[in-house]
């Protein structure tokens, strides 16, 4: 058996086929997603193939303030080993210009996509070095390199978790902790509901040759966990993609990015 394996958002898209790829390589789950509907179906669907596969559910709104320490104190009930995995995947995306937005609808979206992650890590974090080691995987995006138009506060809590995570993973690494830190940048994925529940659907970027799948994403991810990375770029295309931006000019660099994040 692998351990426990929190994975927030797990109900759905990404957190859904990287769930699939876990639970192949033994271990039990623990999802923590908006939805108790979608957790019963989802959870339906992975023990039809896998009756034996154990999975807990937590139904809980990470904008909320106490989110992080209720889900810190139900995922400690359920394993007396404690966790050894930690999946910060769930996040939103608002998109539309940033002046016109809601500023509620940009205010949650930093809840759910920064505090809520910085707090989960920083909660899991003791416990996992005092049990001598345990992996946290944050969930970026390819978005975190370079400023979006349209999508410029999504982009930003982006930038937050790679960097975060980046700079997390090298102190941890200096002091000798057990303790792993993994960034995922995944590309525009274009199978899962965060494209519909953003209104994104006729944003070029999901169409671009750069645009992955969950599976690819979660198969990108559990190689990436199994070699000992610090930080994977998902889909094929966006890892070439990011060399020959390392190449290019900024100003042109900006004006692709903002081609690519505005409507068909």
């Amino acid at each position: 058996m692998a351990g426990l394996a929190l994975v927030t958002g797990g109900s759905s898209g990404i957190g859904l086929a990287l769930s699939k790829q876990l639970a192949a390589r033994g271990y039990r789950l623990a999802w923590v997603s908006l939805d108790q509907d979608e957790l019963d179906r989802a959870k339906a669907e992975l023990q039809k193939d896998a009756p034996n596969l154990v999975i807990d559910t937590l139904a809980l709104d990470l904008s909320a303030a106490d989110a992080p320490d209720r889900v810190f104190q139900w995922a400690n009930g359920l394993s007396p080993d404690g966790l050894d995995l930690l999946v910060n995947n769930a996040g939103l995306g608002v998109y539309g210009d940033s002046a016109t937005l809601p500023v509620s609808a940009e205010q949650t979206m930093i809840d759910v996509n920064i505090k809520a992650l910085h707090a989960l890590t920083r909660a899991f974090l003791p416990a996992m070095e005092a049990r001598d080691g345990g992996t946290i995987i944050n969930v970026a995006s390819n978005s975190a390199f370079i400023p979006a138009p349209r999508l410029a506060v999504y982009a930003a809590t982006k930038a937050f978790v790679h960097h975060y995570s980046d700079a997390l993973q090298q102190e941890l690494a200096h002091a000798g902790s057990p303790v792993r830190v993994m960034t995922v940048c995944p590309s525009a994925v274009s199978d899962t509901p965060f494209k519909s529940r953003a209104a994104m659907d006729r944003v070029r970027t999901f169409a671009s040759f750069t645009a992955t799948t969950a599976d690819e994403v979660a198969q990108d991810i559990v190689e990436g966990l199994e070699r000992g990375a610090r930080r994977v770029v998902t889909g094929a295309a966006m890892r070439r993609a990011l060399w020959l931006m390392k190449l290019t000019p900024a100003p042109l660099l900006r004006w692709m990015t903002g081609r690519e994040t505005l409507e068909m």
